[in-house]
């Protein structure tokens, strides 16, 4: 399989599983039986409630967003400036996006956050008691596992993107375990061995290990990812999509387990699809594909970064 397909399919996978997911955020599965009783499998049958009726169905949410203007910096500049991505993200949060999380709505219009986003970021988690570890950094580990280097590997490279807006060592941890599996999937065409999930947990934070290993060793129901009370969790969003893509035979299947397993489902069906599309590549991905809204921004951003990485290949 070729860079062009993984890379496609990782971006196309990634909004998909956002797009595909918002259908059932913030459900309980129980919720999920009651207004999609065969289950969500098409934009068109989408319930309009208010949160849904926010969003054209097809369209992603702030999960593929963001790390949409992240790769946009990144290939215009071609490398990773976080000062340049923060003024993108700003740009971006002055738009008005709609569902702003607590650590984009109060870190980002921060004093100073642009031209220090790391420090201010730290400084604004600690003022405002910021305690919870949430699932939105995760996607970024689409960017880390592609540029991370021997130069700055995976856990360097993902404390920075991460703790741009997230500090908090479990969100680097989980995001650097996602960026492992992009790095073997695209760069060794196989799976991360295990042992060196553990690792790089236990070296970052070894809280991260715990919900992977319940994923590793037992069954989705087991994560319990439509608690309302701990759904958007980061630790939950890593083991969700790992099981996934250890337990399904495809992309659809990833994407329809995990959009119908309720919680925060975008988030979850959005890491699990890029780590699938990169593993199985664009044309394994199902026909939905098809119908997500602003393919041509998501074509473009697909050949200008298989360009870039194929060119960093040759170095």
């Amino acid at each position: 399989m070729t860079i062009d397909e993984k890379i496609k399919g990782a971006i196309y996978g990634m909004a998909l599983g956002d797009a595909l997911g918002l259908g059932t955020e913030f459900m309980t599965r129980q919720e999920i039986r009651q207004y999609y009783p065969s289950g969500l499998t098409d934009f068109s049958q989408f319930i309009r409630d208010m949160h849904r009726s926010m969003y054209t169905p097809g369209y992603w949410t702030n999960d593929t967003e963001v790390v949409l203007r992240m790769l946009e910096s990144i290939i215009e500049y071609n490398k990773i400036d976080i000062v340049r991505i923060a003024k993108r993200m700003f740009d971006w949060y002055n738009e008005g996006p709609m569902e702003l999380v607590p650590p984009y709505r109060i870190v980002i219009p921060s004093p100073g956050w642009v031209d220090n986003p790391i420090v201010v970021s730290h400084r604004a988690w600690r003022a405002n008691r910021i305690l919870d570890a949430s699932n939105e950094a995760l996607n970024r580990a689409l960017i880390i596992g592609i540029f991370a280097d021997e130069e700055t590997p995976i856990p360097e490279l993902a404390r920075r993107l991460v703790n741009m807006t997230h500090d908090d060592s479990r969100c680097v941890a989980t995001t650097a375990v996602a960026s492992l599996y992009v790095q073997s999937y695209l760069y060794d065409d196989k799976e991360p061995e295990f042992n060196d999930i553990h690792e790089l947990c236990h070296n970052i934070d070894e809280r991260a290990f715990y919900f992977i290993k319940l994923a590793r060793e037992g069954d989705l129901d087991h994560l319990h990812i439509d608690d309302e009370e701990t759904w958007w969790y980061t630790r939950k969003s890593i083991a969700a999509a790992l099981w996934a893509v250890w337990n399904c035979n495809s992309p659809e299947e990833v994407l329809h387990t995990l959009v119908n397993a309720g919680g925060d489902a975008d988030t979850n069906a959005s890491l699990g699809m890029m780590l699938a599309g990169m593993k199985y590549g664009y044309d394994a991905l199902p026909p939905l594909k098809e119908k997500i809204k602003n393919k041509e921004r998501l074509d473009d951003i697909s050949e200008r970064l298989s360009e870039l990485v194929k060119k960093r290949l040759k170095k």
